[in-house]
């Protein structure tokens, strides 16, 4: 933009559609090998998208951690599990005193 058009506040023209604006603090851990920042958003970005695939086609889209993982059919009534997590939790107790 020149400084007449700074000066009179025109905008500035468009960028490019397959034009990416990166965040600062993302630039210097994608470059800190010395690949330069096309290259390596592009690395990044590819080997996101082959993860997001894997995990689909594993039939795990959303890729929870197994500790957060629900059950998908409930195995019994949940009075029943509460039930016996109390009675577990108390023969824990016993057996530590």
């Amino acid at each position: 933009m020149s400084w007449l058009g700074r000066l009179f506040g025109s905008k500035p023209p468009a960028a490019p559609l397959n034009s990416v604006v990166v965040a600062s603090d993302l630039v210097q851990p994608l470059t800190a090998g010395g690949t330069e920042l096309a290259t390596a958003v592009d690395a990044a970005l590819r080997a996101y998208l082959d993860a997001q695939a894997k995990a689909l086609a594993a039939g795990e889209p959303e890729r929870i951690p197994f500790w957060l993982r629900r059950d998908v059919t409930p195995s019994g009534d949940l009075e029943d599990e509460l039930r016996d997590r109390v009675i577990q939790r108390r023969a824990a107790e016993e057996e530590a005193h």
